[in-house]
């Protein structure tokens, strides 16, 4: 795992409002900033994802930390977008869970196929935390602490995807 700071911006432009991130690489890494961002979170998380590799999110402490941010804040919400959610279920069984037993905080919806050509993963804490890699064969992520501007913009695109989506029945607890 390696880190290395950059700012969002063309080599040698040093405007002060520029964003700055953190570049994580390999899955420690991206593991690690992703529990840095839910522990950031205090009122929405956005995340969208593949197929919720179990390395990533579907780890004991990942899941500890959004049991707790969700528990700890009334206002909490947890909304999770997968491509994939036969496989997410199969990956992040833990993850799942935890989202079946607080349904009325944690929803998840599957991708609609026009859009499966965004493979990027993604997880936004309050429109100021981003993580962000481009797909998951990706090693490399960004990883913005404070970009509120940056997260906003992401946030826009995860809602209108959001929108075109359907809940992912796989990932529902059925009401027996």
């Amino acid at each position: 795992m390696s880190r290395t700071d950059g700012t969002d911006t063309a080599p040698g432009n040093s405007n002060p409002g520029t964003p700055t991130f953190e570049t994580v690489t390999g899955i420690e890494g991206f593991a690690r900033a992703a529990l840095e961002v839910v522990s950031a979170a205090r009122y929405q998380l956005a995340m969208m994802s593949v197929d919720l590799d179990r390395r990533l999110f579907g780890s004991e402490a990942f899941v500890d930390n959004l049991r707790e941010f969700v528990l700890q804040h009334r206002r909490a919400r947890l909304r999770v977008l997968v491509h994939d959610p036969a496989a997410a279920v199969r990956n992040s069984v833990r993850l799942i869970e935890f989202g079946r037993l607080l349904s009325s905080r944690v929803e998840f919806r599957a991708v609609p196929a026009s859009r499966h050509k965004l493979r990027e993963e993604f997880l936004i804490a309050d429109e100021t935390a981003l993580l962000h890699r481009g797909s998951p064969e990706l090693v490399e992520a960004r990883h913005y602490a404070d970009a509120p501007m940056v997260a906003r913009s992401q946030l826009r695109g995860f809602n209108t995807c959001w929108e075109e989506s359907g809940v992912a029945r796989e990932m529902v607890a059925l009401g027996l």
